[in-house]
């Protein structure tokens, strides 16, 4: 039987978190030195040349510091922290204004669907869970690139257990078993030009507020993410 269901071990994270560390710091170190001699080039560069070296070199010096960035979340994100804030976070209310904000930002293309049960608040970061929910939303989009219908839906409400569960499904094209079990790895994406960071980065952040991330996908019935977390206390 195919696998269609990815549960997320805990393990995971502390591979993560030493991978994203040693990859980062590398990275960042790389494309400092990148940085430095393109600034050179644009100083010393001839203006008779008949290629553009500043064009070049602003060119690289941008996506240069763009790949540090990413590199320098990945880390942050990634890095084994023992608090993660005081802020009573209602996840409801965090996704209606997420929703909110982009369907008044975007004209078109994606539609929205949601389902937001009132759920009891939980311990965390606001700032850091407002990332985590763009950077789920970007790869239900990222998903959907080629598909005919692009719709997003979330929802919220209480499992069984009584814990806060946030979903995100999207209408994309779906991933095979042999995707699905490298979907978190950081720096793993099968579309060109995507560095592979965004789920990596979001499970991390989840897993911080000691929560379980597990995905669910079949080719051609698009992905499920299930977010589950246990709530405040009275």
């Amino acid at each position: 039987m195919r696998q269609t269901e990815k549960d997320v071990a805990p393990e995971a994270l502390n591979d993560l978190g030493q991978l994203g560390s040693a990859v980062g710091h590398h990275v960042i170190n790389a494309f400092s030195a990148i940085v430095s001699n393109a600034e050179l080039l644009r100083i010393k560069a001839a203006s008779t040349s008949t290629i553009d070296p500043v064009a070049i070199a602003d060119m690289i010096i941008g996506t240069a510091l763009e790949a540090s960035s990413v590199a320098r979340r990945l880390i942050d994100y990634t890095r084994p922290i023992t608090t993660i804030g005081r802020d009573l976070v209602e996840l409801d209310r965090l996704v209606a204004d997420h929703v909110g904000a982009r369907r008044e930002a975007e004209s078109g293309g994606v539609s929205w669907s949601t389902r937001l049960d009132p759920v009891p608040p939980i311990l965390g970061n606001a700032e850091q869970l407002r990332t985590m929910l763009d950077l789920l939303v970007a790869n239900a989009r990222e998903a959907m690139e080629k598909g005919p219908e692009k719709t997003i839906m979330l929802s919220t409400s209480i499992d069984s257990r009584g814990w806060v569960m946030l979903e995100v499904r999207d209408t994309g094209l779906g991933m095979a078993p042999e995707v699905l079990e490298r979907a978190v790895e950081p720096f793993f994406s099968t579309k060109a030009g995507h560095i592979g960071v965004g789920l990596s980065i979001a499970n991390g952040i989840w897993r911080r507020h000691r929560g379980t991330l597990s995905l669910r996908s079949r080719p051609g019935e698009g992905t499920s993410l299930k977010l589950c977390v246990e709530p405040c206390g009275p």
